[in-house]
């Protein structure tokens, strides 16, 4: 099992490898995994968490965008009967059903790797991301670090934090901590029109500290007109907050109310 690190690493990609064992162990468990599980593993790097993978999950497909890498992969488990190797972005590339997401992906991968998360169907995933990163998915309405990332991210995922990890722990050291999360899919709300919610999120947060009628106004009549946009907020009800305040209930809510003004008078703005 590789612990040092063999490859230059790619500064475009994002590369720092987990070297620490008993880290990689629990990014492992924290996944509960069975020989039920098929685990796609984003970012296989050096194959630290392949190894534990392999002896606790049923399957394990390992995906590498780094073609060094992928070939150290092949010869690392190429009489192995449970990890595939796939070289390729694991974004792009046509992936075998799975229903598990564990490792520790180049950060440069993260936000991407987030989103694509809200619209695959797996159980679990147990994800190392940089600790910055993370506590923007994690930030709660009316904090700092709450943003379109938060509340994208917090609509179709549970996130829970695990452990905090030193930069100690890779190779090469990066500059920052990173922080395990633990991630599930959670119901999101039918009834929103998703274009829509996500352009009004959008709008709003281009201006997150003002309060949200007038962020709501502006947002509005740069889509249809100031004077269309005054008729129809004159039709919602408007939580008395600043934007960076709202919840994803406030949001929904006010999306909701939008989507059956515009309806009435014959509008669209997506």
């Amino acid at each position: 099992m590789a612990t040092t690190v063999l490859y230059r690493p790619l500064k475009r990609l994002g590369q720092n490898f987990l070297a620490d064992k008993w880290i990689a162990a629990r990014v492992v468990s924290n996944a509960e995994l069975s020989t039920t599980d098929t685990v796609l593993e984003p970012g296989a790097g050096y194959g630290t968490v392949t190894h534990l993978l392999e002896k606790e999950a049923g399957r394990v497909i390992a995906v590498e965008k780094d073609r060094r890498l992928a070939a150290h992969l092949r010869s690392e488990f190429k009489n192995s009967s449970k990890v595939e190797v796939i070289e390729g972005d694991v974004l792009r590339t046509p992936l075998p059903t799975f229903n598990k997401v564990v490792g520790t992906p180049p950060y440069a991968l993260s936000s991407k790797l987030i989103l694509f998360l809200t619209r695959k169907k797996f159980e679990l995933a147990s994800l190392v991301f940089q600790r910055e990163f993370g506590e923007r998915l994690l930030a709660e309405a009316g904090t700092a670090d709450y943003g379109r990332l938060s509340i994208a991210a917090q609509r179709s995922l549970a996130i829970r934090a695990i452990m905090n990890i030193s930069a100690a722990a890779f190779r090469p050291r990066p500059k920052v901590d990173s922080i395990l999360l633990r991630i599930s899919p959670k119901e999101v709300n039918t009834a929103v029109n998703e274009e829509l919610f996500e352009e009004l999120v959008r709008g709003l947060f281009n201006q997150r500290k003002r309060v949200v009628r007038s962020s709501f106004l502006h947002f509005l009549s740069q889509k249809i007109g100031r004077e269309k946009a005054r008729s129809i907020l004159g039709t919602i009800t408007l939580p008395e907050k600043r934007v960076f305040q709202l919840s994803i209930g406030d949001l929904e809510e006010i999306s909701r109310q939008l989507s059956k003004a515009l309806k009435s008078q014959g509008q669209t703005i997506v």
